[in-house]
């Protein structure tokens, strides 16, 4: 267990570099951050963020399944799905503290890294590489967001599954279908009907 936890904590530090780049790390304030994070094992339908509740931290996905959901009158839409070497949080409570505008739960068992957000706060503001970090993170929720209300608006229900499956093969095998409908914006029924269609062309 020690050596898989030192294993996880390594991909993160990876993972702020890969992200801050072409800047460097300072390796004491990156120590002082990683002090902060702590190893949390999740069950799947357990939830990390609920909707109109604080949260204080976000995880990063050793190994498992997350996703993103609204509730809207009673009905659950999916937004994104997460999975191994993800960051994961609500950008809302991120970057102002308010309550969480979504709902964070697993679709499996997961291995996560928890980072308080006060902790990367204080890790911005004490590093330039760590800041580019944070800033290159909310950009790239930024595009993946436009992508995917661009896709729900200008793409067909059909277009939209083929991306899916060619950009996110892995994910596309590991999500039940129903929540697959629901990334989509379309019905079960009509996600087993373009995939008979796919079957037999």
């Amino acid at each position: 267990m020690i050596a898989r936890v030192t294993d996880a904590f390594d991909d993160l530090a990876a993972a702020f570099a890969g992200l801050a780049a072409p800047l460097a790390i300072d390796p004491k304030v990156l120590a002082t951050l990683l002090a902060s994070v702590r190893p949390r094992r999740v069950l799947r339908g357990e939830h990390l963020c609920r909707q109109g509740e604080p949260s204080d931290s976000v995880v990063f996905i050793r190994s498992g399944l997350l996703r993103y959901y609204y509730l809207a009158d009673g009905n659950e839409h999916t937004g994104q799905f997460f999975d191994e070497g993800m960051l994961v949080g609500d950008v809302f409570t991120m970057t102002g503290g308010a309550p969480a505008l979504q709902n964070i739960d697993a679709l499996e068992a997961s291995e996560l890294l928890v980072l308080p957000i006060a902790a990367l706060h204080a890790a911005y503001a004490a590093d330039h590489g760590l800041e580019r970090f944070g800033r290159r993170l909310i950009e790239i929720g930024m595009v993946g967001s436009q992508r995917r209300t661009a896709a729900l608006l200008q793409l067909s229900p059909e277009a939209r599954y083929d991306r899916f499956v060619a950009t996110r093969p892995e994910v596309a095998r590991r999500v039940p279908l129903y929540l697959v409908a629901s990334y989509l914006g379309i019905t079960p029924e009509a996600l087993s009907r373009i995939r008979r269609r796919r079957v037999q062309g």
